[in-house]
C-alpha cells in the first residue's frame, strides 16, 4: 500500500514538473512573437503581470514577483519587434525602450524585494504612447 501510494505520488510530481517546464517553455517562446495587444493585455489585463508582481510583493512573496518580472521584462522586449498601428518608428522604438527600462527595474526590484522601489517602477505612463501610436 505504502509502495503505491510512493509510486503514485512520484509520478503525480513527475507530472507537475513537466508541466511547469512546459509552460516555462511556451511562456518564452510566446514572447518572442507576441502581438501589441497581447503584450498589453498579458501586461496589464486583470491577471497580468502588473496586478500579479503587485500581489505577490504585498504578501512578500518576493520569489513569485521576481519570477513573474522575468517573464515580464521577456514580453516587454517583444514589443519592440512590432509596427505601431499609427505614429513614427523611432518613437516607437523610445517607447518601447522605456517600457523595457521599466520592466527591468521592476525585475531588479523583485529580486532585491526593495517594495518602494517596485512601486516606483510600476507606475507608468501609458498615454505617451498611446496617444502616439494606439491605432483607434
Amino acid at each position: 500500500m505504502v509502495r503505491k501510494l510512493l509510486r503514485s505520488g512520484v509520478f503525480a510530481l513527475m507530472g507537475v514538473i513537466g508541466m511547469v517546464a512546459s509552460y516555462g517553455a511556451a511562456l518564452s517562446a510566446n514572447a518572442a512573437d507576441a502581438e501589441i495587444s497581447e503584450v498589453m493585455k498579458k501586461s496589464f489585463g486583470k491577471d497580468g503581470f502588473k496586478a500579479t508582481i503587485s500581489a505577490a510583493a504585498k504578501g512578500e512573496k518576493w520569489e513569485d514577483a521576481a519570477k513573474s518580472a522575468k517573464a515580464w521584462n521577456e514580453l516587454a522586449m517583444a514589443l519592440g519587434k512590432n509596427t505601431p498601428p499609427k505614429g513614427d518608428g523611432k518613437a516607437w522604438e523610445a517607447e518601447c525602450k522605456k517600457f523595457c527600462e521599466s520592466t527591468k527595474a521592476i525585475l531588479d526590484a523583485a529580486e532585491k524585494k526593495d517594495s518602494k522601489a517596485l512601486k516606483t517602477a510600476m507606475s507608468f505612463n501609458c498615454m505617451g504612447c498611446h496617444k502616439a501610436h494606439k491605432g483607434q
